[in-house]
């Protein structure tokens, strides 16, 4: 599924990334209405393409939803947190296969 909307397949997105989220982010009350994939991929289209919220193609969710969590876990440092860990497994993958 790696095209420009999904630039990260669903399985791998589980394998590497989700683990990190639960594990990290704890938030009480009812289940989300959009998943953990979906918003990643939102977040990585806005990201990239930089459009403004309220243009995220409707496939991925609400856009002020999408927004509001995005807000959520940069404020609680969870983006920081992703964005270390990833690259500190691509460091280690690369001394190991260098």
């Amino acid at each position: 599924m790696k095209n420009r909307h999904y630039p990260i397949k669903a399985s791998d997105f589980i394998k590497e990334i989700e683990p990190h989220i639960l594990k990290y982010y704890k938030r009480p009350g009812r289940p989300t209405g959009i998943s953990h994939y979906h918003f990643f991929s939102a977040v990585l289209y806005v990201l990239r393409t930089g459009i403004p919220w309220r243009d995220v193609p409707t496939f991925y969710g609400h856009w002020h939803t999408i927004y509001t969590r995005f807000k959520r876990w940069s404020e609680n440092g969870l983006f920081w947190h992703l964005l270390y860990l990833l690259q500190k497994k691509r460091k280690s993958a690369l001394t190991a296969s260098g």
